[in-house]
């Protein structure tokens, strides 16, 4: 044995022996390393006031929202409503959309059975314009349970169903609806 190998007395078990060599200088580093780098971090963020996970998060929260209502439609393009008032064929989806979403409330004729009857001249909301059944549709009624469908329809199946529920007014339904509403025109 030589003298740079000196076991540690009473350091033996089954015939193994501890030395006393010290740590690679590589690990030596890295672990002062650490020392330093947890007394920095403790100081910037219980003492210096840095943010913590939870205000990170709160403040990314207000920027998604900030965007939310930068990036928010403005309202309906009622030029683009009217325009599919007057085509067939941009009828079509929304004649589907009404008949798979909005039929079991306001019947398939639009003639009205839980929610209003679509096609007289009497709303309860709005003066049956197209910005006024655009705002119904895309924001809905919660008091009156008529859902929201803004956040659940694309802006073509909202748009296209808007304008066919313009096209019900003044047709006749098998059976109607009472009239509800102020009537307009």
């Amino acid at each position: 044995m030589s003298k740079e190998e000196k076991p540690i007395p009473d350091h033996e078990y089954d015939g193994i022996q501890e030395f006393d060599y010290p740590a690679p200088f590589w690990w030596q580093l890295f672990f002062y390393l650490c020392i330093a780098f947890a007394f920095g971090y403790y100081v910037y963020y219980e003492i210096g006031g840095g943010m913590s996970s939870t205000q990170r998060i709160e403040e990314a929260m207000a920027e998604v929202k900030r965007a939310q209502i930068q990036n928010q439609p403005q309202g309906p393009d009622v030029k683009a409503l009217l325009a599919l008032v007057s085509n067939p064929d941009g009828l079509k989806p929304g004649k589907e959309v009404f008949t798979s979403k909005c039929a079991a409330c306001h019947a398939p004729d639009g003639g009205g059975l839980v929610g209003p009857n679509l096609t007289d001249r009497f709303w309860i909301h709005g003066k049956g314009e197209l910005a006024d059944i655009y705002k119904v549709v895309h924001d809905g009624v919660l008091d009156k349970g008529m859902p929201a469908w803004g956040a659940l329809l694309k802006d073509e199946e909202l748009n296209s169903v808007v304008a066919y529920v313009k096209t019900l007014e003044g047709t006749k339904p098998q059976t109607p609806k009472a009239p509800q509403g102020v009537e307009v025109k």
